[in-house]
């Protein structure tokens, strides 16, 4: 899909931090996109980054309403897709990485960020596959990530890494029998969890420090 400009709309979004900007593909257009690659033989990831999941919302809000994680703090999310956690935290964080193995996801939180006009923020390709970064963070964002069974491993190695280092990690899910195994081994670093509701689907948020 990076080869074609496909249509998109800049959504504008309130909070109590503020008003974010935020660049949206036209669904319809990454689907057919996406049919139309399959149907010429051509290797495509399915385009999940393109939308903003439920796990990204509960996290927006959740952040939202506890602005003393991000304030002032150096801010990383994995698998960001469209970047709506990170684009929120921008707004009082000291740095902010959005990341994403996708170059068409990159490129929209890029867009978003220049419609934002942050300074604070960036979008880089990172995939969690090719080994730990070297980023530093006070808070790691994890939205929806667990969901495909062969990175699990590797989604426990990063969040691993970064309690090592003193971070707090904030991982939203929705119901999974896939995450539980996971979600199991991590459980001795989570003093705090809650259930949310965000867009008709029931989201678990866990807080991970040490």
């Amino acid at each position: 899909m990076s080869g074609n400009k496909l249509p998109q709309t800049l959504q504008q979004l309130e909070y109590s931090a503020g008003s974010i900007l935020i660049e949206i593909p036209d669904e319809e257009a990454i689907r057919l996109n996406y049919q139309q690659a399959i149907a010429e033989g051509k290797k495509n990831e399915f385009p999940y980054w393109a939308r903003i999941w439920p796990s990204a919302w509960a996290m927006a809000e959740y952040l939202d309403e506890h602005p003393d994680l991000f304030k002032q703090k150096k801010v990383i999310e994995f698998a960001a897709g469209l970047g709506l956690p990170s684009l929120l935290a921008a707004k009082e964080a000291r740095t902010v990485i959005a990341s994403d193995y996708l170059e068409e996801a990159i490129n929209c939180i890029q867009n978003s960020i220049t419609a934002n006009r942050f300074t604070n923020m960036k979008a880089a390709i990172y995939n969690w596959r090719d080994g730990l970064p070297d980023w530093e963070a006070d808070l790691v964002l994890l939205s929806d990530t667990n969901y495909d069974t062969e990175d699990q491993a590797a989604v426990e190695r990063l969040i691993r890494h970064y309690l090592n280092q003193g971070s707090t990690v904030l991982l939203t899910t929705p119901h999974r029998l896939a995450a539980r195994e996971l979600l199991q081994s991590l459980h001795e670093f989570c003093p705090h969890t809650e259930t949310r509701v965000a867009k008709e689907t029931e989201i678990s948020v866990y807080r991970y420090s040490l």
